[in-house]
This record gives C-alpha cells, structure tokens and sequence, in this order.
C-alpha cells in the first residue's frame, strides 16, 4: 500500500492509499479519483514528506487497509443504505460549523453557549482533546463512493 497527498483544482488537500503507484496513474488517468470535498476530478500529489525509520526511532504502527463498510458486495447494500439515511439525517438536523467544530463542542460542553446540534471537522489532536476533556463527539463514516 501507498499513500499520497493529493489536491484538486480548488486547494483542497487530502489523504489516500492506493495498492501500488500504478493503481494511482491509473485512476487518476481515468478520473475516478474525486476530491472529497468538493467532488473534482482534477486531482495532482502534492509534495509530502517520506517516512523514515532509523535504528534511533520506533517503527510506526502499520495499519491495515479499512473495510467497506457493509462490505463491497451486494450482500452489503442494506447496511450502506441504512448508513446512507443516517447521514442523511445528520446532515438535516444540524448546524454545520466547519473546522470551529472543536471550539462550538467545548463551549457548549462547558455551558460557555447554549447547546445545539452541530457538525462540522477538526484534526485528529483537536479530537484527542475533545475526548480527553470528556466532550462527547462522534465521527460520522464515510461511505465507500464519498471515497476513491
């Protein structure tokens, strides 16, 4: 597995892992690869920095490739259709506050605002600190098509 930085057109970065840099010339080749944000197709590797392990350091922690959700046949449809309206759900009933995420959860945790429900993004460090805090948060998956 290899994992690249990428970035579409309109300067949104992220992350994916491909089997090897040919399945990535491929899709990429062949426009199936889509920003998850804002769904173009224009899509280039950014530059990133390797990951190198010295005698000094402690290898990292390799992780296995994610499931598909419900699975990536047929026998797993009712799942994602289930995961699907969820989502759904979610995203009609609340209030999207984008990266402040993390700042509105705790404000409304410590009684600093009035509670309501929101969504939004935060880094991995700001949910580390969330959970540390004992905000309660959750993280809605992504389904597999919101993913290449």
């Amino acid at each position: 597995m290899i994992k690249y930085l990428l970035g579409c057109a309109a300067g949104h970065q992220f992350e994916s892992w491909f089997r090897a840099s040919a399945d990535y010339d491929a899709q990429s080749k062949s426009g199936e690869i889509a920003c998850p944000y804002c769904g173009s197709t224009e899509i280039a590797k950014q530059p990133m920095a390797p990951s190198v392990v010295t005698k000094r350091a402690k290898a990292p922690a390799t992780q296995e490739a994610l499931p598909v959700i419900g699975g990536g046949g047929p026998e797993g449809a009712p799942l994602r259709e289930a995961l699907r309206a969820f989502t759904e759900k979610v995203l009609a009933n609340t209030e999207d506050v984008g990266p402040r995420f993390a700042e509105e959860a705790r404000k409304m945790h410590f009684g600093e605002v009035e509670e309501r429900q929101i969504r939004g993004s935060s880094t991995p460090e700001e949910a580390r600190e969330l959970a540390e805090d004992g905000v309660p948060f959750g993280i809605l998956p992504a389904l597999p098509e919101d993913l290449n």
